[in-house]
């Protein structure tokens, strides 16, 4: 099992919240060279910096800790989020 999966959700979700490193540090506390030594693979990610992403982006949880989602219980990756977006758009 490769243990820096989660590092790489992390910059996926950061990207998909059209984020740089600086304002998604702003929202989570982190410092900016601690979240870029996560998303390179330098750093495992700390529990209390998963746990105050729940505190934030909530819906995601699941999909950070697992790479599963629960999209019943509102448990969703970003791309089912984005999925959902363009289908809105395209009904709209």
């Amino acid at each position: 099992m490769d243990e820096f999966l989660i590092n790489d959700r992390i910059k996926i979700l950061r990207e998909h919240l059209g984020l740089s490193r600086d304002n998604f540090c702003q929202e989570t506390g982190l410092k900016s060279n601690q979240l870029a030594s996560i998303e390179n693979k330098r750093q495992k990610m700390p529990a209390w910096y998963i746990e105050k992403i729940n505190e934030i982006y909530p819906e995601y949880m699941y999909w950070l800790a697992t790479g599963k989602e629960i999209p019943e219980a509102g448990q969703i990756s970003p791309m089912t989020e984005e999925t959902r977006k363009s289908l809105k758009l395209k009904a709209g």
